[in-house]
């Protein structure tokens, strides 16, 4: 299996075990838990798995200082405003609806990179962006009904974070190993959610205790597989099609939330999730 073959089913597998993000903070706000708390205890429990991995498998965690300065950056001001800004989103819109917009950051990403590495889009990238972004409005739009102001703000700021968070990010993985960029995000990630939280209203462990069941599943499988298989992947095939291809996130979302939340499928939606997979099919082809 070549290297690009390889980035396209990380980059998949990333998508699927991120679209399980939505659909666990949901159940988990209905046991009771608030953003802040979730997000604590998500970077938490991630840093704790993910440092006793690197020294299990005995990996060199040491880094200079510059370096050590910039995942500081992207966990505090990056990964943590843009999680924060999507849980706060779902607490206003349906998780169909806030990846809809979430998922507007390829093209600020392709757009970004343009600007920054002179990566300019050739023609079938383009297309897959047009393709891609008309699916998910079909794939969405049946869904959209009244919406929340605030949610969709918070989406869209969500979306414009995660943009500038892909195209930094990718400078410093091709200098260190995916596993120990991620433990260096999420732990810098759980200082900056530890004191955003202190300043805005604090923490509640006051839930259901079944809750701890998708606070888990969001701290493992929402963050620790899917960064890890996120960042492998783009090492192999760089942040614009990465971004591309991470669209099937939204179809996994609309499938779990048929699934798990009973939000079925209208015939348009189908349709739309079609021309999301042909879009990340024509950058997987290119």
């Amino acid at each position: 299996m070549n290297n690009y073959l390889k980035g396209v089913l990380l980059v998949l597998a990333s998508a699927f075990a991120f679209s399980f993000l939505p659909i666990f903070v949901v159940f988990a706000y209905d046991g009771g838990a608030d953003a802040n708390t979730l997000l604590l205890i998500r970077f938490s429990l991630a840093t704790v798995v993910f440092f006793s991995y690197l020294k299990l498998k005995r990996y060199n965690i040491k880094l200079d200082r510059s370096t050590l300065f910039k995942f500081f950056l992207l966990g505090v001001f990056g990964y943590t405003l843009q999680s924060r800004f999507f849980f706060m989103a779902l607490k206003y819109i349906t998780p169909a609806i806030a990846s809809m917009f979430l998922y507007t950051y390829p093209v600020l990403v392709s757009i970004i990179t343009y600007f920054v590495d002179k990566e300019k889009p050739s023609l079938r990238l383009a297309a897959s962006i047009v393709i891609s972004s008309l699916g998910l409005v079909l794939v969405m739009g049946a869904s959209m009904g009244s919406v929340d102001i605030r949610g969709v703000g918070f989406a869209l700021l969500a979306s414009l974070v995660y943009s500038l968070y892909i195209v930094a990010s990718n400078k410093l993985i091709k200098r260190v190993p995916a596993v120990t960029a991620s433990a260096y995000i999420v732990l810098f990630s759980a200082f900056g959610t530890f004191i955003i939280g202190s300043l805005s209203g604090g923490y509640n462990l006051d839930f259901e205790p079944y809750t701890w069941i998708w606070i888990i599943g969001i701290a493992l499988v929402c963050s620790v597989i899917a960064m890890i298989t996120f960042f492998k992947g783009m090492e192999y095939i760089g942040p614009t099609k990465t971004s591309i291809i991470s669209l099937t996130e939204a179809v996994y979302t609309v499938v779990l939330s048929a699934i798990m939340l009973q939000q079925f499928l209208t015939v348009w939606q189908l349709i739309g999730g079609a021309g999301v997979l042909f879009g990340a099919y024509l950058v997987a082809r290119a």
